[in-house]
């Protein structure tokens, strides 16, 4: 089948078009862009991975029934700050899908209690921990908080990124990645103003046996960075080899240097379970490199000045404004262009 050329050429906006649709989508374009200044910023508004607590039992068992019971009410005296869910799972029901749980199928023994990681993006589970028949008090305070997320989470709001160093078993190795991990800290201090930390970590503390598990860290391995941002999440962790100064820099630049529409955080890694409050939030010191830029060549007040749905909504509003008047240029010219066709 041939293709009717001179259809084709009628439906090619003449450049003079395209120039003018571009420069009413440009601003628009922008806007959904560079809503926040950078993955980094973006981060604090993006709603966290919420893993799940299990209490897994017959439902006719008055076991797992206390236990539920004693675990939600645990999650509810912890309000919102924790991103995590206590559910209750009959083994039996034919709906449960066990991989979200992290497992292939109902556990061997009943009854027992899964903390599961979820990937909200990927809708994917990971298996952390588990307790038979629940945990007990020194468990959950283990799993509401530790020294490691603690220091994560006090450093992650005042810098760009919170570098997470577990040595390895060669001293040698060790030495030399603690000495190049203070060379980028050094680095990136020197050129932004937030900068970074490291929260360093033994991979044998029991203290920190969420944390080690979450992160698949054995007693045994090599050295191990990962890059922590926003209210907790971790990039994809470097081991041994993988650690350079290069591949850091790569990393943390995706935090400092793209918008939302290119990289969201969520593509960038998952949540530890952390204490983080609403209020948090508010205390956070913004990188805002592009709206500090705008605001002064246009004089104008920062995005960030408007609360979050506003912006969203003159976002869209002025997106759509832009598509439609660019549809209508077009089709002016393709009228034209007909007119012109046909009187020729």
């Amino acid at each position: 089948m041939g293709v009717d050329r001179r259809a084709a050429t009628s439906l090619a906006a003449p450049p003079a078009v395209l120039a003018a649709v571009l420069a009413v989508v440009g601003p628009a374009a922008w806007l959904v862009a560079c809503d926040y200044t950078s993955v980094r910023d973006a981060a604090f508004k993006e709603p966290r991975d919420v893993h799940r607590l299990a209490v897994i039992g017959d439902p006719d068992d008055a076991q797992p029934g206390r236990t539920h019971e004693r675990l939600t009410a645990w999650a509810a005296s912890l309000g919102d700050s924790l991103n995590l869910m206590v559910v209750r799972i009959d083994p039996e029901a034919p709906d449960v899908k066990w991989e979200e749980y992290g497992i292939p199928s109902a556990p061997p023994s009943l009854p027992v209690v899964t903390l599961s990681g979820w990937r909200r993006l990927e809708r994917k589970g990971f298996l952390i921990d588990h307790w038979e028949p629940e945990p007990s008090d020194k468990d959950l305070e283990l799993i509401r908080t530790s020294a490691a997320r603690e220091a994560i989470r006090q450093e992650a709001g005042r810098r760009v990124a919170v570098l997470v160093y577990v040595a390895g078993d060669d001293p040698e190795a060790s030495a030399r990645i603690a000495k190049l991990l203070d060379t980028v800290v050094d680095a990136w201090n020197k050129k932004q103003p937030l900068g970074l930390a490291v929260v360093r970590v033994s991979r044998t503390d029991e203290r920190e046996r969420l944390l080690l598990a979450f992160a698949g860290i054995r007693a045994s391995g090599p050295d191990w960075v990962a890059v922590a941002f926003g209210r907790g999440k971790l990039m994809q962790p470097l081991q041994g080899d993988e650690i350079t100064a290069e591949t850091l820099d790569e990393q943390i630049e995706l935090l400092a240097g793209e918008c939302t529409c290119l990289r969201s955080p969520s593509s960038l890694g998952v949540d530890l379970p952390l204490m983080w409050s609403k209020d948090l939030d508010a205390t956070v010191d913004m990188m805002r490199t592009n709206d500090e830029a705008a605001a002064s060549t246009a004089q104008a007040p920062p995005l960030d000045a408007a609360p979050t749905h506003r912006r969203l909504f003159a976002t869209v509003v002025t997106t759509l404004a832009a598509l439609a008047a660019g549809v209508g240029i077009t089709a002016v010219a393709i009228i034209w262009r007909r007119r012109d066709q046909q009187a020729a």
